[in-house]
């Protein structure tokens, strides 16, 4: 499969659902925010290439997202046991008091971040091409085939303090793969040539969704912490899906 934005693929990633009245929210965040990011899960069924290490690559790819842009102070939460070990071990006196880990100073988190797979299906689109000539003998044909996969991710922002979704938002996505095939021959004089060429473009379903975290970190970046502008883009953005999504159906 193919990204968007790499030639000859195509991933359209749309929208946001933002809560009614955001788009009037206007100035940036005082301080970095700080979030933990909870397990990325999967609810999908198809899913062949989803496994423990990549809920943990992704889980661990949208926290580091989020402290590049320099906004964010992420708290570990995938890691904790290992703190508590650190902390249990200063409680049986094995480490030194002076370097040992204090209880009770853990930084908290504002916003939890949920994230899930929430659907995935392969060959929801398939298209096939060819073509070619030949002249006097000499000939060549071309064809081409392509296969497309349809992979949705939903994410939610839970504010710690209430247990309330304070942002939510639905990425859906088309990831495409590719082949192509050329073929040449010929002949004279009782002599005669053949030559064919192939290729496939493909890339990992898991790929496409870790290139949604990629568009999650973005979208918390300006609900969370920019506040600006860009929500409105976010709230085109999510009509436009809204409005793809429903155009599928005749009511």
């Amino acid at each position: 499969m193919k990204l968007s934005w790499i030639a000859a693929a195509t991933l359209m990633v749309s929208g946001a659902t933002v809560q009614p009245g955001l788009a009037q929210i206007s100035g940036m965040s005082s301080g970095p925010v700080t979030v933990a990011v909870k397990e990325i899960t999967n609810t999908a069924t198809g899913t062949w290439w989803w496994s423990p290490s990549v809920s943990s690559k992704l889980t661990g790819m949208l926290a580091n997202e989020l402290k590049s842009t320099g906004h964010f102070t992420v708290v570990e939460r995938q890691g904790l046991k290992k703190v508590l070990s650190e902390q249990e071990l200063a409680d049986l006196g094995i480490t030194r008091q002076s370097t040992a880990p204090k209880k009770g100073i853990m930084t908290g988190a504002k916003y939890y971040i949920l994230g899930s797979v929430s659907d995935y299906r392969e060959n929801t689109e398939t298209k096939r091409g060819g073509g070619g000539f030949n002249v006097m003998g000499f000939g060549q044909r071309k064809s081409s085939s392509s296969s497309s996969a349809y992979v949705a991710v939903d994410v939610r922002v839970v504010d710690t303090t209430t247990g309330e979704i304070a942002y939510a938002r639905t990425i859906e996505g088309k990831a495409t793969s590719t082949s192509e095939s050329t073929s040449s021959s010929g002949g004279m004089y009782g002599i005669g040539f053949s030559d064919s060429q192939s290729s496939t473009k493909k890339v990992p379903a898991s790929k496409a969704v870790r290139a949604a975290m990629i568009e999650i970190s973005e979208y918390l970046d300006c609900v969370l912490y920019l506040k600006n502008s860009c929500i409105a883009e976010y709230d085109a953005k999510e009509r436009r899906r809204r409005q793809t999504t429903k155009d599928v159906l005749d009511f």
